[in-house]
């Protein structure tokens, strides 16, 4: 059994996927989307006690608002992954507009000296129009699609599936206790038999007590962890 554990780095480009856009004015979401480098500091944190590598998937915007917070994740033995460039929802682009965000997420990545192998696509909303782009890009997995509970093939791509589950989102939109969903994780984790993937925000996970949840996770899976590019090659 091997572990990816991800971040997902959306930062205020999360809010395209929101709704009412980008922003629309309102400061109070834009704020908790704005926590994502002090969660992040804390999240990095816990990884490094942890010796443990993840793999962050963050828009180029991100990227870019902050180019040294990566590389200095690179430097430590992290790797980073495409998720877009302004986290548009896909679904809502023409083939024209989804190249266009795959190659200037690519170029911003290129800044960090980032060649991504590995995507998530925002929301997780992939497209038939995406995977080709991915294949012609040179990617070589994928992490958006909920087709197994295993790795599996999409095309040229190794898919490493997601699922709501295994993401901090829906917990902590109900104001779970992190005891609860460390309880359900590790049993995921044993559970799983081959390859699991969970997913953090550290805008969400980032945040007090939440990070016991990080913490009790690695604590439990310890030397099984590894980055999406070693699972996918697995």
């Amino acid at each position: 059994m091997s572990v990816s554990v991800t971040v997902d780095v959306d930062g205020v480009a999360g809010l395209a996927c929101r709704p009412g856009g980008p922003w629309d004015g309102r400061l109070t979401p834009r704020s908790e989307h704005e926590f994502v480098w002090a969660g992040l500091r804390r999240v990095v944190d816990v990884l490094a006690r942890h010796d443990a590598p993840a793999t962050f998937y963050v828009p180029g915007a991100t990227v870019e608002e902050d180019p040294p917070v990566f590389e200095e994740l690179v430097a430590a033995g992290h790797e980073i992954a495409h998720h877009g460039h302004a986290h548009l929802p896909t679904p809502s682009l023409d083939a024209a507009a989804e190249r266009d965000e795959l190659l200037r997420g690519i170029e911003a990545l290129a800044g960090i000296g980032v060649v991504p192998g590995g995507y998530r696509a925002p929301g997780w909303e992939l497209t038939p129009v995406t995977l080709g782009l991915l294949g012609e890009l040179g990617f070589a997995w994928d992490s958006s699609l909920m087709g197994d509970e295993r790795p599996y093939r999409v095309g040229p791509l190794v898919e490493l599936p997601v699922h709501w589950r295994l993401d901090d989102v829906p917990y902590w939109t109900s104001l779970r206790d992190p005891r609860e969903v460390l309880a359900i994780w590790t049993a995921e984790a044993d559970d799983a038999g081959g390859h699991i993937t969970f997913t953090i925000h550290p805008e969400l996970t980032g945040r007090g007590h939440r990070l016991t949840l990080l913490e009790g996770l690695l604590d439990h899976v310890g030397p099984t962890i590894t980055h999406g590019r070693a699972a996918a090659a697995a």
